[in-house]
């Protein structure tokens, strides 16, 4: 799952880029999305239907249906996933079932129960794909990997690396899987969060921007030190009576600003990059 993480790490930086900041939100029930839309779109129901074209897609949903070409990435994350149309960058998926028929422009993530790449499609690039049952019937131009407990390969690839998941130590097992998914959702809902506070809060994030590229060895030097120093204060705060209620409060806000500061992190990064 470290393979997720870090691409979703590196789609955050991409997509957090200015070129980028342009976007629109859909949420609800249910959403369908029937009408071309020349933008970014992010959309979170307990079913998403894209049909009709779109830049680029954020989906979660209990069903997410992917029907009409995306002229960029896509980011899946449901109890179902189906890729249906073409996608012209990269295709990061994840949930109990995904299916994918459509064809990729360059590399393909996935994670789920049971994955299945369906007759016909192409991928462009690399896969890697970590389920419980995955099947592959496509063309990849380069590195099929994947770690299954059964896996199914009638398709081709360049190479093809397969790790068989056994079923011995499978509690252990479990538990991975389970803070592996809590991380991705992490990742997912930090991700969504940072794209809708660049959205309406360009200002504050073009101006750390500007401040982290002027020495920056000094300010991340800075920086850590001043994080050991709040701790250490928070510390000394908790160890009295009086200040234990303080140092409850600070420390959430200390933490909330962490967190905060990937988002700051990806946006400098995607400057950069």
């Amino acid at each position: 799952m470290w393979f997720i993480k870090l691409t979703l790490v590196l789609i955050m930086a991409i997509l957090f880029s200015p070129q980028t900041l342009a976007l629109q939100t859909f949420s609800g029930d249910s959403i369908s999305i029937d009408a071309p839309v020349a933008d970014d779109i992010i959309a979170a129901a307990d079913m998403v239907s894209i049909n009709a074209p779109v830049d680029s897609a954020i989906a979660a949903g209990g069903t997410v249906s992917i029907n009409a070409p995306v002229k960029g990435d896509v980011l899946a994350l449901g109890g179902q996933v189906y890729v249906n149309a073409d996608v012209g960058g990269k295709v990061v998926a994840a949930g109990g079932t995904v299916l994918l028929g459509g064809d990729i422009g360059t590399n393909l993530v996935a994670a789920g129960q049971k994955v299945r790449l369906l007759p016909g499609m192409k991928v462009n690039r690399d896969v890697y794909i970590a389920g419980e049952t995955v099947s592959n019937a496509a063309n990849v131009n380069g590195t099929l990997s994947v770690s299954a407990s059964r896996f199914n390969n009638t398709g081709t690839a360049a190479e093809v690396k397969f790790r068989k998941m056994e079923d011995q130590g499978r509690r252990g097992d479990d538990l991975m899987a389970g803070y592996s998914i809590f991380s991705l959702l992490y990742l997912l809902g930090c991700f969504i969060l940072g794209l809708i506070l660049v959205r309406y809060l360009p200002g504050i994030f073009r101006e750390v921007d500007e401040e982290a590229r002027e020495s920056t060895l000094m300010k991340i030097l800075i920086g850590f030190v001043m994080i050991v120093a709040a701790f250490m204060a928070l510390l000394l705060l908790a160890a009295s009576v009086i200040g234990l209620p303080i140092a409850l409060v600070s420390a959430l806000l200390f933490l909330a600003a962490l967190l905060l500061s990937s988002s700051f992190i990806s946006f400098s990064l995607g400057r950069w990059i």
